[in-house]
């Protein structure tokens, strides 16, 4: 249980999706994103003690391509992250990689554009 100053409420579930490019051997290529998410995979784990079962892992260096970060793991990720929530669950994004902005076909955006991410399978 967790008592805040403004209310009481237990903490149900955990879930994180972690996301790292560096988007090996493009003209993009980046340093650290990988090593960004190993960090917050150890301070989600060893400093607050969630479950390792609780996290998604994302990277561009791994085998399983399951756990690659294209457009379609990221969108099952985000799905998962998001599906079949209780009031009390804590939900953790971690994203790191390239973005970029499209235009805001809406008009929510002060500067007209919106932001995006990257995933690994699209040409940077």
């Amino acid at each position: 249980m967790l008592n805040t100053a403004s209310s009481d409420f237990t903490v149900l579930n955990r879930r994180a999706l972690l996301i790292g490019i560096n988007y090996f051997g493009s003209s993009g290529e980046l340093r650290g994103c990988i090593n960004d998410v190993k960090n917050m995979e150890q301070l989600l784990t060893e400093t607050y003690g969630w479950p390792k079962s609780s996290l998604r892992i994302l990277t561009d260096d791994s085998s399983d391509p399951g756990s690659r970060p294209t457009r379609s793991n990221i969108t099952q990720g985000l799905h998962w992250l998001a599906g079949q929530r209780l009031p009390g669950d804590v939900l953790f994004l971690h994203y790191s990689g390239h973005g970029a902005q499209v235009e805001d076909p809406n008009g929510y955006e002060e500067d007209g554009m919106n932001e995006t991410i990257l995933p690994g399978d699209c040409n940077v």
